[in-house]
């Protein structure tokens, strides 16, 4: 099972004009460069993320340390890929999609070998870039090696990595919340960055950046922009152009309730739930749940669903949904309206987007002198 990574925050600098007021006209050219850029700036992220990792596993070694925590060389952190402009309604498979991935669920709940053939067919993959980031499998089997060292290993690595005070500090609050303490009441200062992990902050970024707030220091790396789609708010783009498809988004949810699948509805960020649903529903999950402890409540299958197989049910079910997507026209032109709105957003901070990218290129060629030598 994949570790959980928390995503890196967004920099302030890139793309703070998603809050004007009106939308300026944008041409294809515009919507094709902005693309590009943030495509740019996904790769650079991931690209200075792997530097660091080179950087950091070598200062580890070192200090000694062969098998490393993979996570904690990303900084806890991976950056979101951005592989272009895509509408909450892409989620829903077309049907060309669902004729060869269904909803794409059985390639991780079932070992065939048909499950393992898929897992590196460029199609699949397409589907899980959003979801996925920049995850590679190998990291869980780095993590794996690193677990199986032990606690007194994982203790003594994290030590040099972390450096002294600050590996003392992240002990005394994790013994906080052991104890069932609030971690908002937890008063120590927490200490800056040392050990390899403020070695590799300071090869590729120069120092780390310390903000005051409430009279406390807090530490981060610089140009920690794991997603430039964070920088717009979350549903604005989907709310914005949500008038010119309510009548596409209408058809299809009355075709699924004649298909028998009860009623739907799009949350406020334009998503179905069809992940949960499928998993629930077919492959038995029952860890999905809501604030940790409240059970998530999805839809049940049309009575006449054979479930004997999960996997033919799921291509059936994938077929559906496809099918009144079609139909209803929700697809209809959907990513291109998107795409420009997206744009209009963020158009009039090109020149701060083009110059974050450049930023990042400068923390890349640091990393890459460091590994050359220079």
């Amino acid at each position: 099972m994949r570790r959980t990574v928390l995503p890196l925050l967004a920099v302030p600098l890139v793309l703070t004009a998603c809050s004007a007021e009106e939308p300026v006209e944008v041409t294809d050219e515009d919507v094709t460069a902005i693309e590009q850029s943030m495509v740019n700036i996904s790769t650079l992220n991931f690209e200075i993320v792997q530097a660091e990792v080179r950087i950091g596993s070598m200062c580890m070694q070192d200090e000694g340390f062969t098998v490393h925590d993979p996570i904690a060389l990303f900084g806890n952190g991976m950056p979101g890929r951005f592989a272009g402009f895509q509408s909450p309604y892409a989620r829903i498979p077309t049907v060309e999609q669902a004729e060869k991935l269904g909803f794409g669920a059985w390639v991780t709940w079932t070992d065939s070998d048909a499950a393992l053939e898929m897992q590196e067919d460029p199609d699949y993959l397409a589907t899980r870039v959003e979801d996925d980031g920049w995850w590679d499998p190998a990291f869980d089997v780095e993590r794996a090696e690193f677990d199986a060292l032990g606690d007194e290993y994982a203790a003594t690595w994290e030590e040099a990595w972390q450096g002294s005070e600050r590996f003392a500090y992240d002990q005394e609050f994790e013994a906080w919340i052991d104890a069932g303490e609030d971690p908002f009441e937890f008063e120590v200062q927490q200490p800056p960055f040392g050990g390899c992990e403020l070695e590799t902050i300071e090869t590729v970024y120069g120092e780390p950046v310390s903000e005051e707030a409430d009279g406390e220091t807090y530490w981060s790396r610089p140009g920690a922009d794991g997603s430039p789609m964070a920088a717009v708010s979350d549903g604005q783009v989907y709310s914005d152009i949500l008038d010119e498809f309510a009548d596409a988004e209408r058809a299809f949810l009355d075709c699924l309730a004649d298909r028998g699948y009860g009623e739907w509805e799009f949350d406020e960020y334009g998503y179905l739930p069809t992940g949960d649903y499928i998993a629930v529903n077919l492959y038995g999950d029952t860890t999905i749940a809501y604030d940790g402890d409240e059970r998530v409540e999805v839809a049940e299958l049309p009575d006449d669903t054979d479930v004997s197989d999960p996997v033919a049910a799921e291509f059936a079910i994938a077929l559906d949904f496809a099918q009144c997507a079609e139909d209803g026209g929700l697809r209809d032109g959907a990513e291109e309206a998107y795409a420009r709105r997206y744009t209009e957003l963020v158009i009039g901070d090109q020149t701060e987007l083009y110059a974050y990218e450049q930023q990042l290129e400068g923390y890349l060629a640091n990393a890459q002198a460091s590994l050359e030598g220079e």
